[in-house]
């Protein structure tokens, strides 16, 4: 994968309002479990934010991982090959992966009616975690390790 200096204003902006809307689906998950209850019991549903949001984030990580492929991204802090970057390149690609597969297996329970609503919420869940994770490290970079880390996300470069 390219290397750059800085993360672009387009990846700084889809990387935080992508994270905004996963904490939007996240705690919007049991509005759409009623909205499949009444959906399966006859009722009419209507707008479900859960949903929009999860179509948005599917969207949006499609554009941001193409956008990242095309343009790259700056190399993880520490030596190259080091058990930290290896980590860092890692817990990366599982965000992305996480990102794309878990709306898609939202859209497989809500439009195509597949029984797959317990893997969906479970893969929802280590999405968080790993997000969680992702959060936490980056603010001990910076604030621990003071190396200025979050400010890559902060400022395009």
């Amino acid at each position: 994968m390219k290397t750059t200096t800085g993360y672009s204003g387009i990846q700084i902006a889809l990387h935080w309002l992508i994270a905004i809307l996963i904490l939007a689906a996240w705690f919007s998950g049991e509005g759409a479990e009623e909205a499949m209850e009444a959906v399966e019991e006859g009722g009419v549903t209507g707008f479900v934010p859960h949903v929009a949001f999860g179509l948005s984030i599917l969207a949006l990580a499609v554009v941001r991982l193409l956008v990242r492929l095309g343009r790259g991204a700056p190399a993880a802090p520490g030596e190259p090959g080091s058990l930290q970057v290896m980590a860092a390149d890692w817990g990366h690609r599982l965000i992305y992966l996480l990102m794309i597969a878990v709306p898609l297996g939202g859209v497989s329970v809500f439009f195509l009616g597949l029984e797959v609503g317990e893997i969906h919420g479970l893969a929802a869940n280590i999405l968080m975690l790993v997000v969680l994770g992702h959060a936490l490290i980056a603010l001990y970079h910076q604030y621990v390790l003071k190396d200025g880390l979050l400010r890559r996300m902060m400022k395009a470069g």
